[in-house]
């Protein structure tokens, strides 16, 4: 198992930076091309939940810290996302509309579709987490 932890600072000017480690890390332990759909679907996820905890837990405010922290195992990747915000209620969010009424609001919806895993938790010191999980497709055998 591989685990790589790094904390960033509370821009969304930081996402393509997150994506990139997610990235590289996930393809230097794997080195299987078929991943790489299942790479770009964590990132996508990841660019969501990170989005979510800037916005939202951290209202914007600017140089606040998120740990992203990667387990990588041959079959899986959790991806672990912890601030200081308030946590986050899966519950209180209502399902998106698909109508073109809104321009906002799917973030959630699409981690849910695209990590095989999504909890919201609270971590053993008190602070606040989103976890991804994403599986590797299985290897096909010729």
């Amino acid at each position: 198992m591989a685990t790589a932890t790094r904390t960033y600072s509370s821009e969304l000017s930081q996402l393509a930076s997150m994506r990139e480690f997610v990235g590289e890390t996930c393809r230097r332990e794997w080195a299987r091309p078929a991943d790489e759909t299942v790479i770009r679907q964590l990132e996508l996820a990841l660019t969501e939940a990170a989005a979510n905890v800037i916005r939202h837990a951290y209202q914007e405010r600017a140089g606040q810290a998120i740990e992203l922290t990667l387990e990588i195992l041959a079959e899986q990747v959790c991806l672990t996302l912890s601030h200081d915000g308030p946590p986050f209620d899966r519950t209180a969010v209502p399902p998106p509309t698909f109508d073109g009424s809104r321009e906002g609001g799917f973030g959630v919806y699409m981690m849910e579709r695209l990590a095989d895993q999504v909890s919201y938790f609270q971590e053993p010191g008190g602070r606040s987490a989103v976890r991804l999980v994403k599986l590797r497709l299985p290897t096909v055998r010729e």
